[in-house]
């Protein structure tokens, strides 16, 4: 494994964190493995506080599953749990879009549309270019949530919030497919012109079809 490099400016949990995330998301951590705490004190010359209080977040956010004594096992992710979280996502999402559409009139709708704009050029600097999975992966994220905050629900947001983890393992297991990028930044691209146009139905739509796309493709993908 990498060795995690150390920044002062975050803390040395939130390091950890990033770097055991980082791991999971990318298959490093296997599936059916057992992973102590100890290794990964030793794999980073930390102490084990700081492995301990990363291990805990991961554990809130659904990433692993703790076993007392022995270590973590990175939770598995099954393509019927897919099919649940993306069905929650046209749910909350669907509606979301609907709703920018509805208010794109408004200023800080305006604002809004200006900064999926920049995810979305985000998403091209980094299209086709495997070792840019995770700034993809971020820019993909933001345009999401930005959609779903804007409506301003904490159920909403809390809800999604409870999946994020999980929702960035599969966009980022979805990059594994040739030209995933591209095509998500044409669904992304479709989304954007319907909710900029004030089309409720489409964006509506558009949103559905960018998620039915995400499970076709997913069940073609290896979930080990």
């Amino acid at each position: 494994m990498v060795v995690l490099y150390i920044l002062q400016r975050i803390s040395l949990k939130d390091q950890v964190y990033d770097y055991l995330k980082t791991a999971i998301m990318n298959g490093e951590l296997i599936c059916g493995e057992i992973y102590s705490e100890q290794l990964f004190a030793t794999t980073l010359s930390i102490s084990r506080t700081p492995v301990r209080e990363a291990i805990l977040q991961l554990k809130q956010e659904n990433l692993v599953d703790i076993y007392p004594s022995r270590g973590i096992m990175i939770k598995p992710m099954s393509f019927e749990e897919l099919k649940k979280i993306l069905q929650v996502r046209i749910a909350i999402e669907g509606y979301s879009a609907m709703f920018l559409a509805r208010n794109i009139h408004k200023e800080d709708a305006q604002e809004l549309l200006s900064n999926l704009e920049e995810y979305l050029q985000l998403e091209k600097s980094a299209n086709n270019k495997k070792e840019k999975s995770f700034e993809f992966m971020r820019a993909d994220v933001d345009f999401h949530f930005g959609i779903i905050n804007y409506t301003n629900n904490e159920y909403f947001v809390s809800t999604i919030q409870i999946l994020r983890s999980r929702i960035e393992r599969v966009i980022f297991k979805s990059l594994q497919k040739d030209l995933r990028m591209a095509d998500a930044i044409n669904e992304h691209q479709e989304l954007f012109e319907c909710i900029k146009n004030g089309d409720e139905h489409g964006a509506f739509a558009s949103l559905q079809k960018h998620m039915q796309n995400t499970e076709e493709l997913m069940s073609t993908i290896n979930f080990d």
